[in-house]
């Protein structure tokens, strides 16, 4: 099990996935009274429901109970990692696999006070862990043959009417692909490819493997299968959904290959913006690595924007990656790495990486006292210039 932040998280991280691994248990053996003592059964809002309460507000308990327990004696569950969000709240992340089908999954874990046993509030599909990217194609079909023998990597694409799978003969990497079809709403931005009856797209969904190296192995694969679709059906450009971003062909082909300079790999995968008072990332969690934050105070707008840019940078491009406790030295200014904002980002978290935050080294860890033996990372004084 990995655990999150501060070691002494780890109680709060064991407490939580017992809780999980409990009502799991009585899922399994159909025990309502079992799986409704691990449940947390105060009034939740509309974000917190799940398939269980869903069912038992409609049916009853014992019926969602049954109607599931199958389901769950079907599946094996791997636990990959907690999040702990408070000393009453943690989220814990886990891995479903079924034949054909590999699921991400989160169960949110609650209690009322730190002496209170822990209840499952909802268990859902971890959204942030599947990747997913749409192809403008113009082609009406998708000739899993031909495009078989035009992908120069591993892997066979099945298709069967409008959905198929295409699968990594050695890695066990499966991407389930739908289309040509047209998306109820057509994305802002996207080309319509020529020649088409109207804007279609192919859609590459994927389950991201837990490791962040295998991670990276695995998207570039999907990029490739991207690319190819691209070339194969006259496409015009790639967009990714879940963030808005517009893929275009000679990106997308790049990053197949990891042919990237540094900033563009991290403008191909990630963005910044100011919310809140603090320069913010959002996409570095596709990578497996955990979202930075700075207080534009520490540097400035301009010197603070800079330095977690060149700082994601060097995440992405895996040339280093700090952890907690690093202290960053900018000519003889420093920040230190700590963990960021464990709570709940407009109702919606920051996922199973979690969130690192830059703040100043003030008090006792201030440049000039006693600092042990912190790791530390020389910043380029230029980067502040931006």
């Amino acid at each position: 099990m990995n655990v999150l932040h501060q070691p002494s998280t780890q109680s709060v991280a064991i407490g939580a996935a017992e809780a999980v691994r409990g009502l799991r248990d009585a899922l399994v053996a159909g025990d309502v009274d079992r799986a409704q003592a691990h449940r947390w059964l105060q009034p939740r809002p509309p974000g917190e429901r799940d398939l269980l309460s869903d069912l038992a507000a409609a049916e009853g308990v014992e019926p969602a109970v049954r109607r599931l327990s199958g389901f769950w004696r079907r599946a094996e569950v791997h636990l990959e990692q907690v999040r702990t969000v408070s000393s009453l709240e943690a989220e814990v992340y886990e891995r479903v696999v079924l034949p054909g089908e590999s699921l991400p999954i989160v169960s949110l874990v609650r209690r009322e006070s730190e002496r209170a046993p822990w209840g499952v509030v909802c268990t859902n599909e971890a959204h942030d862990e599947r990747f997913v990217l749409w192809i403008s194609v113009a082609g009406d079909t998708l000739d899993d043959v031909a495009w078989s023998r035009a992908f120069t990597e591993p892997g066979e694409l099945l298709m069967t009417e409008d959905g198929g799978v295409l699968g990594h003969p050695d890695r066990g990497w499966l991407v389930h692909v739908r289309g040509p079809f047209a998306p109820d709403e057509w994305p802002e931005g996207l080309p319509e490819s020529p020649g088409g009856d109207g804007g279609k797209v192919v859609e590459l969904t994927a389950a991201l493997a837990a490791s962040p190296e295998e991670r990276r192995d695995q998207l570039q694969w999907i990029l490739a299968a991207g690319a190819t679709t691209l070339r194969l059906l006259d496409g015009t450009a790639a967009y990714r959904p879940r963030d808005e971003r517009l893929l275009l062909p000679e990106a997308l082909e790049l990053a197949s290959r990891g042919a990237m300079a540094p900033a563009q790999a991290f403008h191909f995968w990630a963005r910044t913006r100011v919310t809140d008072g603090h320069v913010v990332t959002d996409g570095l969690h596709l990578l497996g690595l955990p979202e930075l934050e700075a207080p534009l105070e520490l540097f400035g707008d301009k010197g603070t924007t800079a330095l977690v840019e060149w700082l994601a940078t060097s995440m992405v491009t895996a040339e280093r990656v700090p952890s907690v406790g690093t202290e960053l030295v900018i000519g003889d200014r420093s920040a230190l790495m700590v963990p960021g904002r464990r709570g709940r980002r407009r109702g919606h978290s920051y996922g199973r990486w979690s969130a690192n935050r830059l703040e100043p080294v003030t008090g006792p860890f201030a440049r000039g006292s006693a600092r042990g033996s912190r790791t530390r990372m020389r910043v380029p004084p230029t980067v502040l210039e931006g």
